[in-house]
């Protein structure tokens, strides 16, 4: 009899094995457990503030409602027109510099020149009517025989259909003995001429005569 039980049982420990195999199945701890995942780093944007555009007069002198190539090449024609020689030019940053120059008074005659004017030529130089036209000087009793001078352009991009010529135009006048004088500003009498002539180039219009 108790021989029959323990074969029973035998046979029953397989079918309990099954039964429990394909029911619910085997739990795992660990396979089974949440693991909390913090949520992922959002970077912080900053906004960026739109960038203001600067306002061009384009009634100013110096605006001219064309393109930069144009008004680049109509600069650099009108340093003809004073008769100024061109020192070095930078299309790339719009600057058309001329050399430094000096101008005197010889036979009666104005005259720029690129070297130090020697003594003998400055005798009889007096420019100080010369000085009056292109800047803001009085002479009084002080009597001016060159100066010493330098002119820098600057063409300017504003967009695509508008262009700013920046003109920088400095004097310094001697006397004869060489003592060198305080540096005038200018009256603008030359950038006007400058800006002029580039205005008759871009409009393709004759240019007057002076």
């Amino acid at each position: 009899m108790k021989l029959l039980k323990i074969k029973a049982l035998i046979l029953l420990i397989p079918i309990l094995f099954v039964a429990s195999c394909g029911g619910a199945g085997v739990y795992y701890p660990r396979k089974n457990k949440t693991v909390n995942v913090p949520p992922p780093k959002t970077e912080k944007v900053e906004k960026k503030e739109p960038v203001k555009k600067t306002k061009v007069d384009t009634t100013a002198e110096n605006v001219f409602e064309a393109p930069f190539i144009d008004v680049w090449l109509a600069a650099i024609e009108s340093t003809n027109l004073i008769k100024w020689n061109i020192a070095f030019l930078n299309e790339r940053d719009g600057v058309i510099r001329l050399k430094e120059a000096y101008a005197y008074r010889k036979g009666g005659k104005l005259l720029r020149t690129y070297a130090w004017p020697d003594k003998e030529n400055l005798q009889t130089s007096n420019i100080n009517d010369y000085l009056e036209k292109v800047g803001r000087y009085n002479p009084g009793e002080t009597t001016t025989v060159f100066t010493q001078e330098n002119l820098k352009m600057t063409v300017i991009k504003v967009s695509a259909d508008v262009t700013k010529v920046d003109i920088d135009y400095t004097i310094r006048p001697y006397t004869f003995s060489g003592k060198i004088g305080y540096q005038i500003d200018s009256n603008g009498f030359i950038e006007s001429l400058l800006l002029e002539r580039i205005k008759e180039n871009l409009d393709g219009s004759p240019i007057a005569k002076r």
